[in-house]
Parts: structure tokens; sequence; C-alpha cells
């Protein structure tokens, strides 16, 4: 995390979500991740209640920071 980044209360619910769902992911043999499942997402969301609009927030800032998760590992 930057020095000067500084974590809201609102981020929480989408790092715990992805620590909740990281693994949920296919692994290549050789080595390599694949993004987390739509699924695995779209049950999370629902076992919390996350409908509608902000559903498809939730699906993009789950997206962005499993993106990130990739490039770091690759």
């Amino acid at each position: 995390m930057p020095d000067d980044a500084e974590p809201q209360p609102w981020h929480r619910i989408y790092w715990e979500a992805w620590e909740a769902l990281r693994n949920d992911r296919f692994y290549g043999a050789m080595g390599g991740e694949t993004q987390i499942t739509y699924v695995a997402i779209s049950t999370y969301a629902r076992d919390h209640d996350i409908i509608g609009n902000d559903f498809r927030v939730f699906r993009g800032l789950m997206a962005a920071i499993d993106d990130e998760w990739l490039k770091f590992q690759a």
C-alpha cells in the first residue's frame, strides 16, 4: 500500500470478500492462476444481500482487486 494511502471504512467489505474468495479460482498444473470465478463472487454477494446495482459495483471492484493480485503474482 502506498505511504499516502488511507483506507476508508467502506473498503473493508471488499477486502473481507476478497480474502474469503481469493483461493476460489483455477490454478494451472504448470503454475498460473485465473480470476476468481463469477459463481464464487455471485454466491458471496447473494449470501451477503448484495444485489442489483450494488452487485455490479461489488463485482467490478472485486475484479479490480483480483486483477492487481494476478499482476503481482505474474
